[in-house]
Formats: structure tokens, C-alpha cells, sequence
């Protein structure tokens, strides 16, 4: 009798254990649901919408004169030389600096600004809109720097007189410009358009290239 009872102790205290198992193992799963493999979170992507520039009251443009290298031809001969001569301004830099207003908490985590390219005003016309540089430059608050483009070459065939020395020099002028922008950028998963304004800041262009030459008496 007293084996009997034991036997359907066991038994019991067997399929309660088993019970217990089971439900543990469900809660496990109820906790840690299977997730769909085909089901992916997509980075964001962002692109720019517009970008302008503009002169405000507190915006302005500078002139600098700049003046280039000095060439000299001389002629210790009895009779007349002549030179060919070509003449370019390759030493010139287009410059390029964005101060943007936006503190960094006001545009989202994954927005990095600085990894657009963008292009910069080469010329004001008094109508007040631009025209812009071919090469385009990073959203950057440092100096960005590239051989200028734009200035092309000058020849020039000069006569040097006997026993005289010509002295070749050339200069430009030089615009730079502070101006304000505004820039529109999407976020084109969601939709969501984030302004962000500031000014843009380097040199506008090189215009009004000139020539000299001053002939000296050689003793």
C-alpha cells in the first residue's frame, strides 16, 4: 500500500515538473520573440532640396589688388631682340568657408552636413544672384583651398632694344565676399525637411588682369 501511494507520488511530482518546464520555456519565448529576417531598419538618407545665397545688410564684398611675379628680358646686344612671352596666373587659389547657425543638437544624429558637396558663388551680378564655380566644395567650417580655374593664358611679343633690359609685371584683382545662405535638406526616407542657414565665406573670383612693362638702360 505504502509503495503503491509512492509510485503515484513520483508520478505526479514527474508531471508537474514537465508542466513547469513547459511554461518556463513558453515565458523564454514570449520574452525573446523571433524577429523576421527579411524585415531590415534602412539607414536614413538625406539630400539637399535648395541652396541659396544672397547679399543681406551686414553681407559684403571686398577688392584686393594682388600683384604677380616680375619677368625681366635683357638685351646686352648691339641690335633688337624679340620674345615671345606667356603669361598665366596658375598661382591663384579659390577659397571657400561655411559658418552655419545650426547647433549640432538641431539636426539629427546621422545628419553629417560636412559630407556635402556643394557648389559656391564666382560672380555677384547686381540683380542679385550668382553665378557658380564648376568645382564643388564640402559644407565645411575650415578653409577650404583649390587651384583657381577661370584665368586663362596671355602672350605677348616683346621687343627688347639693344643694350636695355625689360622689366614684364602683372597684377589682378582679387574679390572676396561674405554672404548669407539658406539650405534646405531632406530626409528622403521619411520625408522630413531640416533648414539650416549661416554665411559662406572665401574668394568670390579674380577679374581685371593687367600688364606692365618698364624698360631700364643697361650701363
Amino acid at each position: 500500500m505504502i509503495q503503491a501511494f509512492s509510485l503515484r507520488y513520483k508520478k505526479l511530482f514527474f508531471l508537474v515538473a514537465i508542466a513547469f518546464l513547459f511554461l518556463v520555456s513558453c515565458s523564454k519565448e514570449s520574452l525573446h520573440p523571433e524577429v523576421d529576417e527579411d524585415e531590415t531598419i534602412l539607414p536614413h538618407e538625406y539630400e539637399i532640396e535648395s541652396l541659396t545665397y544672397l547679399l543681406v545688410d551686414d553681407d559684403k564684398i571686398d577688392t584686393a589688388k594682388i600683384k604677380g611675379g616680375i619677368e625681366e628680358f635683357t638685351n646686352p646686344g648691339n641690335t633688337l631682340k624679340e620674345v615671345h612671352h606667356v603669361e598665366t596666373f596658375d598661382e591663384l587659389v579659390k577659397t571657400s568657408y561655411f559658418e552655419v547657425n545650426q547647433e549640432e543638437d538641431e539636426l539629427p544624429l546621422d545628419l553629417n552636413i560636412t559630407e556635402f558637396k556643394v557648389n559656391v558663388p564666382a560672380v555677384y551680378y547686381d540683380d542679385g544672384t550668382f553665378s557658380y564655380y564648376p568645382e564643388p566644395f564640402p559644407i565645411s567650417s575650415s578653409e577650404k583651398r583649390q587651384r583657381y580655374k577661370g584665368n586663362g593664358t596671355f602672350a605677348f611679343d616683346l621687343k627688347v632694344p639693344s643694350r636695355s633690359k625689360l622689366i614684364f609685371a602683372k597684377s589682378i584683382e582679387r574679390h572676396d565676399i561674405i554672404c548669407s545662405f539658406k539650405l534646405i535638406i531632406r530626409n528622403k526616407t521619411t520625408g522630413e525637411k531640416y533648414n539650416v542657414d549661416g554665411k559662406w565665406q572665401g574668394v568670390l573670383g579674380y577679374f581685371n588682369e593687367s600688364f606692365s612693362v618698364d624698360e631700364e638702360k643697361l650701363n
